[in-house]
């Protein structure tokens, strides 16, 4: 890797982004992947880097994350050609993270190696997406070369993969007789033109939406969005339900639909592995479906509205017409009680995540990006901001703590593009383009401090990179409590001994933090404290700097401290 290192000094672009910590870098490069819907790559350092950042390649496979991790490599015996000693060596350095990833290669000749670079970036980028390891060894990399070697790159045609007519036009016949018709997503979110494939296909067939949001699946607004569900369990259905469509969607093992209840499985993923939220690598449990295609979502549900525009007879309008009524009157009704909750949390000056929630939508517009990690308070934030346009949320369907810090900046940096280079002799510079986009993390202590934010906000604040973190600080691992405390025994709850969640006595003070990295940081415990500091954090972002917003919320054990110190 040094070697890599050295010649990024008179090769230019790509930009080198530092990071201070693997798992930090590998995570920007999760988000600069998925918000681009370009490459991501990140460069990390031997068996130990590997092992640092072992946790973000578990994000990047459960967020179909297209990126290439290159890490350098030694083997033990075969000795660098400066002299130094190969420490750090391993036989096999994908070994650790092997079940997280869609394709690794060790380069093992200067020969293949444009051919390993090619292939590496193919088998990221084609669907299903997924990250890819390569590992460089130091005793090839190192060594001088007599002759050129080309990395032959060419445009390649991708043929999208849609289902035969037959069963397309099968599908709109399920679709137009059933009763009621109700599509759960997770995942189809990653292509923003998905979602205005599907945005088209719910309104041709009068179709009711449910989503995970771990990607912005669908427009909140939109009239046939019928609400959000978890992933972590077998999703509600209407009553009337007769037909479910699984779009690109997993469920945990053992949950499945009912039996009485048709289900057409559409999936980009052929192993099932990918698509299910908080999941491992047994992948989805084993849907019960009628029909079953592995396609790409965007051109599939373009055919089937293309079909169903050729088709439906003025009888099938109709009902469409009453399916289309009956949900909107659902979701006008949905959409009410979440706002007027979150309204009477703002009004009776109550700081959870239902005012926070109210304050960052008053605020919010169309060029913000929301990174969200909150966990603790992700039901409430998703119902009360209403992002609508496509490819501007992204959330954390590995529920992997510490994603959040890396993966913000790698989101910020999606737009932008290493511009004005000009050579210095001995050297290669130039400058990063500014954004069009004000991005914002939220985050909880938990998730910022196992994501070391300090490596975050160093980048951010050496490159210039503008965005927000909000940091929810409730003192706790506020998501692991309910278990604990719903346990058959309930002794932490009666002794008070709160020593395996709270992360207090003392409270980490991540504003302060911040204020030693000079970024702009400010903390906050009351509503209206709140909403004057959002306002001014978002001036500080848009004038190009970096800013933290703290939020000291009650904890979700209680105010007592825990009984053991």
């Amino acid at each position: 890797m040094p070697d890599i290192q050295d010649a990024m000094v008179v090769v230019k672009p790509p930009k080198w982004i530092q990071g201070l910590h693997e798992f930090v870098s590998v995570s920007a490069a999760i988000g600069y992947s998925l918000a681009s819907e370009k490459v991501g790559v990140a460069l990390i350092d031997r068996i130990v880097g590997t092992l640092n950042c072992a946790g973000a390649f578990y994000a990047a496979f459960l967020s179909s994350a297209p990126i290439v991790v290159f890490a350098s490599s030694n083997i033990a015996g075969i000795p660098i050609p400066n002299g130094l000693p190969e420490y750090h060596y391993h036989s096999d350095p994908a070994y650790p993270i092997r079940p997280w990833i869609k394709w690794c290669t060790q380069v093992n000749s200067l020969e293949m190696l444009p051919d390993d670079i090619n292939k590496a970036f193919l088998m990221a980028s084609v669907e299903h997406t997924g990250p890819v390891f390569v590992a460089l060894r130091q005793d090839l990399m190192a060594q001088r070369i007599g002759k050129v070697y080309h990395l032959d790159r060419h445009t390649e045609t991708y043929s999208s993969r849609i289902p035969d007519d037959l069963s397309l036009n099968k599908i709109v016949d399920l679709v137009v007789t059933s009763e009621f018709v109700q599509l759960f997503t997770s995942q189809l979110g990653r292509h923003p033109a998905s979602v205005e494939a599907l945005k088209r296909f719910a309104h041709t067939f009068g179709v009711a939406v449910s989503e995970a949001r771990f990607f912005m699946n669908y427009p909140i607004t939109d009239p046939l969005h019928v609400g959000f569900f978890d992933g972590y369990g077998t999703p509600l259905l209407f009553p009337s339900t007769k037909l479910v469509l699984s779009v690109e969607m997993g469920l945990l093992p053992p949950y499945k639909f009912e039996n009485d209840v048709k289900v057409i499985e559409l999936s980009s993923d052929p192993k099932k592995t990918q698509d299910v939220a908080g999941g491992g690598d047994y992948g989805s449990s084993y849907i019960l479906a009628s029909m079953r295609c592995i396609c790409d979502m965007a051109p599939t549900l373009e055919k089937l509205v293309k079909i169903g525009s050729e088709r439906l007879a003025s009888s099938d309008k109709s009902v469409i017409k009453e399916r289309t009524a009956k949900i909107s009157e659902y979701h006008e009704r949905l959409l009410k009680s979440w706002d007027e909750k979150a309204k009477k949390s703002f009004d009776a000056g109550v700081l959870d995540g239902w005012s926070i929630g109210y304050i960052l939508n008053k605020h919010w517009s169309k060029e913000k990006v929301m990174v969200d990690g909150s966990m603790s308070y992700w039901d409430s934030l998703i119902k009360t901001v209403k992002i609508e346009k496509p490819g501007t949320y992204f959330g954390n369907p590995a529920a992997f703590l510490g994603i959040t810090p890396g993966m913000a900046y790698g989101v910020a940096l999606a737009d932008r593009e290493y511009i004005e280079v000009k050579d210095y002799g001995l050297y290669k510079a130039g400058k990063i383009s500014q954004s069009k986009r004000t991005v914002v993390a939220i985050l909880g202590d938990g998730d910022a401090a196992m994501g070391n934010i300090v490596s975050a906000l160093w980048s951010c604040k050496h490159y210039g990179i503008n965005l927000l973190y909000i940091v929810l600080n409730n003192a706790c691992w506020g998501i692991d409590w309910p278990p604990i405390e719903d346990s058959l025994t309930g002794w932490s709850k009666k002794a008070g001994d709160f020593e395996t969640v709270d992360i207090d006595q003392p409270r980490i003070n991540f504003a302060e933090i911040a204020h030693t990295l000079e970024v702009w940081s400010k903390h906050v415990s009351t509503v209206d404290e709140f909403d004057l500091a959002l306002q001014e954090a978002l001036k500080v972002v848009n004038k190009g700097e970096t800013a933290l917003l703290e939020v000291f919320l009650p904890k979700p054990t209680g105010q007592k401290p825990s009984v053991v110190p």
